[in-house]
């Protein structure tokens, strides 16, 4: 457990972390740029943290659990509208993130992580988006088991990032930017068929 001191020098890197990979991804997580702006030692980022990769997964369970609000924000009052539509306006906000936040949204995927557990609940951060997904499946399918429904809300999440990453990547257009929003409609559309 760290002091009360090393914990809010801690606090102050996470926070000056996710400005500098909120600008420039994490190829703009800098060591020495991070201790100028908390005022520290270039040491004492590594009395907080092990590795600035360390860092960069705490800003990574920050940046998921605005993602998860920021999707959550997209459904509140929806309750006229059915799950399909629900589920579109999930993924509608998806690309809504991704598109804002990019450097954010990227660094999420950017970072090689073990999973030996040296990043204890980080693998359960993204839990949340599923259990949005997961809600409107069970109301779409409610004969299906919860196992059943976690499944393919997964399969759900993972089909709706490759079609945002795709449509994002301008070296390998897959699917075009433009209209993309069209796109993850039809997706959807044909995922709840």
């Amino acid at each position: 457990m760290l002091s009360p001191k090393r914990q809010a020098l801690k606090e102050r890197l996470t926070d000056a972390g996710e400005r500098q990979i909120a600008k420039g991804g994490i190829v703009a997580l800098k060591a020495r740029e991070l201790a100028a702006e908390v005022g520290c030692a270039l040491g004492g980022i590594y009395s907080a943290y092990g590795d600035l990769g360390e860092l960069a997964v705490e800003v990574n369970r920050r940046t998921l659990e605005q993602l998860e609000e920021h999707m959550r924000q997209a459904v509140v009052g929806l309750t006229r509208e059915g799950p399909e539509e629900r589920l579109i306006s999930l993924a509608q906000a998806y690309l809504d993130y991704a598109e804002r936040e990019g450097p954010r949204w990227r660094t999420l995927f950017s970072i090689g992580l073990s999973e030996d557990g040296e990043h204890p609940g980080f693998f359960d951060a993204l839990q949340p988006v599923i259990d949005l997904i997961k809600e409107q499946l069970d109301e779409l399918y409610p004969a299906k088991t919860s196992r059943t429904l976690e499944g393919e809300a997964r399969l759900f999440f993972a089909a709706l990032h490759g079609a945002v990453s795709l449509g994002m990547e301008t070296r390998l257009s897959v699917l075009e930017r433009q209209g993309l929003q069209n796109r993850l409609t039809t997706m959807v559309e044909k995922f709840a068929a």
